[in-house]
C-alpha cells in the first residue's frame, strides 16, 4: 500500500490489523515516514480549526518564507503537497461548505444514493380491472409517477380508512416530489402506529432526516433498525458506516 494512503487511513481510523502492523513498523523504523505522519496530522489540525481567512493569511506568509528561504522545516516535496491540499480546502470553504471539517459527510448525496419510492406491495394493479376503486386509482397514480396526484389521493384514503400504510405511500409521494418537510411528520406518525410496514417507514424516515441534515436523528433510527430489524439490513449497516 502507498505510504500516503496508509497515513490517510490511519488518520481516519480505517486501518486493517495488517495495515496497522505495516504502519507501526514504518513509524518505528523510517524517520521520513514519521515526518510525513506529523505533516498530515498538522494539516488535519489546521483544516479543522482555522477559518478560510486565517488559512489564506497563514499560507501566504508560509509561502513567502519558503521563497525567502527562511524555513527549513518542511522539505519542498512535502510543502507542495501541503500547499495543494490547503488550497483545495480553501476552495471548498469559499464555496460555502463548512471549513471545520473538510471531510464532512454530504447527507444530501447519501439521500440521493439511497432513496427510491417504495414499491407497491399493497394493491397489485391490473389494468382494466377495478378502475373505480379509489385505492387502485391512488396506486395507479403512484406507479405512473404522478406523485402530486397520488399524495392527495393517499391523504383522502387515510382520512376515510385510517389504514397506516396510506401514510407511508403518501410520504413516499411527497419525498419523490421533493417535499421532505411535509413527508417527515407523516413518516413519524406511520412509525408510531407500528403496522406491518413500520420498518419501511423507519427507513424512509431516516432518509428524510438525512435530506434535512438531521444526522443524529437518522443515525438513531438506523441503529434501531440494525439491532432489531431485518428490512434492508445490509443497506442500513452500510449507511451507518458512512455516517459514523
Amino acid at each position: 500500500m502507498e505510504r500516503e494512503e496508509l497515513i490517510d487511513k490511519h488518520l481516519q481510523s480505517e486501518l486493517t490489523p495488517a495495515e496497522k502492523d505495516q504502519f507501526n513498523s514504518l513509524l518505528e523504523n523510517d524517520a521520513s515516514f514519521r515526518k510525513d505522519v506529523e505533516l498530515h496530522k498538522n494539516l488535519k489540525v489546521v483544516s479543522g480549526t482555522e477559518d478560510r481567512d486565517q488559512l489564506r493569511k497563514s499560507m501566504a506568509a508560509f509561502e513567502a518564507k519558503i521563497v525567502a528561504n527562511e524555513t527549513k522545516v518542511i522539505p519542498l516535496f512535502n510543502y507542495k503537497k501541503l500547499l495543494v491540499a490547503a488550497s483545495i480546502l480553501l476552495i471548498i470553504g469559499i464555496g460555502g461548505i463548512t471549513f471545520l471539517n473538510p471531510f464532512a459527510i454530504d447527507t444530501n448525496e447519501l439521500y440521493a444514493d439511497n432513496f427510491e419510492p417504495y414499491k407497491n406491495v399493497v394493491t397489485p394493479i391490473v389494468r382494466g380491472e377495478n378502475d373505480e376503486n379509489e385505492e387502485v386509482i391512488a396506486f395507479t397514480s403512484y406507479e405512473s409517477k404522478e406523485y402530486e396526484l397520488a399524495t392527495d389521493q393517499f391523504a383522502k384514503l387515510y382520512e376515510t380508512t385510517k389504514r397506516p400504510y396510506f401514510l407511508l405511500y403518501q410520504a413516499n409521494s411527497l419525498l419523490a416530489s421533493d417535499n421532505v418537510n411535509e413527508a417527515i411528520p407523516l413518516l413519524e406518525q406511520h412509525v408510531s402506529l407500528n403496522d406491518q410496514l413500520s420498518e419501511r417507514g423507519k427507513w424512509y424516515l431516516s432518509l428524510a432526516y438525512l435530506k434535512e441534515n438531521r444526522k443524529k436523528d437518522a443515525i438513531a433510527i438506523l441503529e434501531e433498525m440494525a439491532e432489531k430489524g431485518s428490512f434492508k439490513k445490509s443497506d442500513v449497516e452500510q449507511l451507518l458506516n458512512q455516517l459514523r
